[in-house]
């Protein structure tokens, strides 16, 4: 091989070596950047269900009511928010009622939750008091629960008898 042949051999190496570093120094920056985008997105879709849960419990039902365990319409009258109804809900299921008692209203609040989120996003609300000796449970959205990926905004309530009410907003990619 003569010192041409050489000299290009060489040149050819070291084009390749500085390709390969090059494109790992792009890869690299290219993965930490779709990270960086995944960890924004994720961020976002939280604050937005943050949003959606403030809304949505600070609205006002037009007279809400439930059946009580004699089978009476307990009519509630103006003023109720959805929060109030949830937490009022959720600690009367801990007493023994049932979910049917209250789905007209429930209906109504699922519908409003669904009228407050944009695709490509699907919502669903979940409810639970645990302690002061009761327990008791509540979901009000499409299938049993909401799917495992989900963003959630939710907040507990501390009540009277020392347990404790959690209400949450549940937003997912449909």
């Amino acid at each position: 091989m003569d010192d041409t042949a050489q000299s290009a051999l060489f040149d050819a190496f070291l084009f390749f070596v500085i390709a390969l570093v090059a494109s790992a120094a792009v890869l690299g920056y290219a993965s930490l950047t779709l990270a960086d985008d995944e960890g924004a997105n994720r961020a976002n879709a939280l604050a937005y269900a943050e949003d959606v849960r403030a809304a949505l419990l600070r609205t006002t039902l037009e007279d809400p009511w439930y059946w009580n365990g004699s089978g009476e319409r307990v009519e509630l009258g103006q003023g109720v928010t959805v929060e109030r109804f949830l937490l009022e809900e959720i600690q009367l299921l801990s007493r023994g009622l049932t979910n049917t008692d209250f789905s007209a209203v429930n209906s109504l609040i699922l519908e409003r939750a669904k009228s407050l989120v944009r695709p490509p996003f699907g919502v669903g609300l979940d409810g639970s008091l645990s302690g002061g000796g009761r327990t008791a449970a509540l979901w009000l959205g499409d299938g049993g629960g909401p799917p495992a990926d989900r963003f959630t905004a939710s907040w507990t309530y501390d009540t009277v008898d020392g347990s404790i009410v959690r209400i949450a907003v549940n937003l997912w990619y449909t």
